[in-house]
């Protein structure tokens, strides 16, 4: 490790330590980051400690943006696991991250320790006993005994009731609302009150329009997010419009609504994180009748038909809507505001003075990630984990385990990388394969000791899940491309649970996938395609002819077609080779993949690419003849590359024909099937047009421009930065029996 230090060698002096699950999803993480930032404003030093938790619904691991950004500045920091600190004060708010067995937690010494009690439906549904051993983890968690602090009279009442003899503080300590106060409405007004429905999340999803709101012809209705019921959005006596997460966020939804009518429960939430964003932004909630003595006169209240008949009062009477947006205002200042925390904090703690020296650096270990991956037809699974790996923050080392014979590639950027035999190296028999897999991958995990592993493969084997097992501190990420035969694999799919995160780097042509991943989408985070280079990393077309010794002032073609070790094309690269080779005005090079069986037998006149990346050489070409394995056919179609493409019908593959028809419809490609070698010349003649191409690269241009300008490569390794930093709560996992029949996946891009 670098200089020799190990994790927590030198405690982390700050005032506050907080102690939060900061993702994205079921829990007040907004609220949290407002909280945070407040502290650091009235200048206490602040760490935050992020925290798994599985009694936390979250959408696919995001973390939220308030508290990214904060951390991102600089303004408060990050304690991973095994760190210590020293602090005043450790807050750790809501109480569910205890509910797990926390992993790797920093070592936390703290003069006074605060646990907020948020969501009281929590706490009372479990027993005494089990109520008992939260305290008794919290407690070794935040180094030592406990005072909880509920959030609201709610909260108060339920541990009241459940837990009479826990010390609480004098006052509830109220969540900090997210300031929202600069949104104002898109339109000076509205001919109906426009209703709203909008989450943070998916994770708490909001259900159907109830009948009501529907049959009122004298309110509108607006929705953020997906349609979790089946009711037609139109016809309805009230307009109903639906607007895509991916097209507005939170600020530009509240500036389209007058009311938020989300379907809460006080006693789930007493304090909804979207409710409070509503009325800094001077949308007036409508709530349940039970939450009447927790947002007075801010909010409207009643049955469903209630509400419908309160929200067309507020519109016929503006001084009635004013009077609630002015009760909001009042409430969140007296309440909910910052002023109202820091005054609370500093009953405990004040802010500590500068010291006339003191280090600015804080030497750390660099942390690991672990990329593991499966052996493949091509290199697809080895190249979306080195996308991923260079582009982790600094902080983290990257180390490779894999099957794939080409698992010496990774050393050329720098990483440490270990090869594993597959199973049908030696002909083993894949049970007695998946102990040692299962043994070899332990040994690695003691050796290394990654934060994360992330998996990139079809299956997951028994032999990493009983690895996994015996590592429950340690994060685990599975990177799951899509575009599956339909019915392929059921039961890796089940596997998925093993992992903390799934993530689908989305496939171009997404639109034509029918696999079964498709309806496990809302279970994954999807995010945008993976490539391991990006446009400002391609060198010039002088640059990458010069590279492959081609003319650049000729149209240059590349022939990609595979590595052929699973799906015999030889046919068609030899027709196409027989057809371009020999004119003076065409360049040809044909790609060799570093794991092929055989290497092909080219004349003297060709270029043979076996530089890796592949596509670092993309622009030293007119056009392609490939196969549209993911990898390959997002870099092209980045590029904008005409191609021809040639898909591999193995039944072990992805669908490949779909990305080739996909690229077909949208008039940027052509395909030729193995079993039509005839279409081949044909084919070939449109492309060697000129005119052809250029509406070809037009298009692809285009379509790159509108759907890849990020590299999801990125997105996951931010992802996996906010998971190495992360110490986790979770239930221990039961090994997997390795005797079991198992269908081992042949790899494939």
């Amino acid at each position: 490790m670098s200089g020799g230090l190990i994790a927590g060698s030198r405690p982390i002096q700050v005032d506050i330590a907080i102690v939060a699950d900061i993702r994205v999803g079921d829990v007040a993480a907004p609220c949290h980051a407002a909280a945070a930032a407040a502290l650091r404003d009235a200048g206490y030093s602040v760490a935050v400690v992020p925290v798994i938790s599985g009694a936390i619904a979250t959408d696919p691991y995001e973390v939220d943006r308030h508290m990214a950004d904060l951390l991102n500045i600089g303004a408060v920091r990050r304690v991973g696991p095994g760190a210590s600190i020293n602090c005043g004060l450790a807050l750790a708010f809501d109480s569910r991250i205890f509910a797990g067995t926390l992993a790797c937690m920093p070592r936390i010494e703290a003069k006074q320790r605060i646990v907020t009690v948020e969501r009281p439906a929590a706490l009372t549904a479990l027993d005494r006993p089990t109520l008992d051993r939260l305290r008794e983890k919290a407690e070794i968690a935040m180094g030592g005994p406990i005072v909880w602090s509920p959030t609201s009279i709610t909260a108060r009442d339920a541990m009241a009731c459940s837990v009479p003899d826990w010390p609480v503080t004098n006052e509830n300590w109220a969540p900090v609302a997210p300031d929202y106060s600069h949104v104002r409405a898109d339109a000076e007004e509205r001919a109906r009150p426009t209703i709203g429905r909008a989450r943070i999340a998916r994770a708490r999803p909001n259900g159907a329009w109830p009948s009501p709101f529907l049959l009122s012809p004298l309110v509108s209705l607006r929705e953020r997010g997906k349609p979790l019921d089946d009711t037609a959005i139109w016809p309805h006596a009230a307009p109903r419009e639906n607007w895509p997460e991916s097209t507005v966020n939170l600020a530009e939804f509240f500036a389209k609504i007058d009311l938020l009518a989300n379907p809460d429960d006080a006693e789930i939430d007493p304090f909804p994180a979207e409710a409070l964003m509503a009325l800094s932004a001077g949308v007036v909630p409508c709530l349940p009748e039970s939450y009447r003595e927790l947002f007075g006169g801010a909010a409207v209240y009643g049955s469903d038909t209630d509400l419908v008949q309160a929200a067309i009062n507020l519109k016929l009477e503006p001084g009635l809507m004013s009077a609630a947006r002015q009760s909001g205002v009042a409430l969140l200042r007296e309440v909910f505001s910052r002023d109202t925390f820091v005054a609370r904090v500093k009953e405990h703690v004040e802010p500590s003075r500068g010291v006339s020296f003191a280090p600015v650096v804080h030497a750390e270990p660099r942390a690991r990630v672990l990329f593991y991956s499966t052996n493949g037809i091509g290199m697809g699974h080895l190249t979306r984990q080195l996308a991923i790996a260079r582009r982790l923050p600094e902080r983290f080392q990257p180390v490779f385990v894999s099957h794939s014979r080409a698992v010496d590639t990774v050393r050329q950027f720098g990483f440490v990388g270990e090869h594993l035999p597959y199973h049908t190296t030696y002909g083993e028999a894949q049970a007695h394969w998946n102990v040692g897999l299962a043994a070899a991958l332990s040994t690695a995990f003691a050796f290394y000791k990654p934060q994360v592993t992330v998996f990139d493969g079809n299956v997951p084997f028994k032999g990493l899940l009983n690895a996994l097992a015996g590592r429950p501190g340690m994060a685990s990420v599975w990177v799951r491309r899509a575009m599956w035969g339909a019915g392929r694999d059921a039961e890796a799919l089940d596997r998925a649970a093993a992992f903390d995160l799934v993530v689908e780097p989305l496939d171009p042509a997404w639109p034509n996938d029918e696999g079964p991943t498709v309806a496990l989408q809302s279970d994954v985070r999807v995010v945008p395609s993976v490539r391991i280079l990006d446009q400002n990393e391609t060198p010039s077309r002088q640059d990458a002819c010069a590279a492959l010794g081609l003319d650049p002032l000729k149209t240059n073609v590349l022939v990609a077609t595979g590595s052929g070790n699973n799906f015999d094309i030889a046919g068609i690269t030899h027709r196409v080779i027989g057809r371009l080779d020999g004119r003076f005005d065409l360049g040809l090079a044909v790609a060799e993949w570093q794991i092929a069986k055989d290497r092909l037998d080219l004349p003297d006149t060709i270029s043979r690419l076996t530089g890796y990346p592949f596509a670092q050489y993309l622009s030293a070409f007119d056009f392609a003849v490939a196969a549209p394995g993911y990898n390959t056919f997002c870099e092209h179609m980045a590029a904008g590359l005409p191609t021809l493409w040639v898909p591999n019908e193995n039944e072990q593959m992805d669908r490949q024909i779909d990305r080739a028809r996909y690229a077909v419809d949208r008039r940027c490609g052509l395909m030729v099937r193995r079993d039509a070698p005839f279409d081949v010349t044909p084919a070939l003649d449109q492309l060697l047009d000129q005119e052809t191409r250029d509406v070809m690269a037009q298009n692809g241009l285009s379509f790159a421009k509108r759907n890849m300008t990020e590299n999801g490569a990125s997105v996951i390794a931010e992802t996996i930065g906010h998971l190495a930093s992360s110490s986790i709560a979770r239930l221990p996992i039961g090994p997997v029996a390795a005797t079991e029949t198992e269908k081992v996946e042949e790899p494939v891009l």
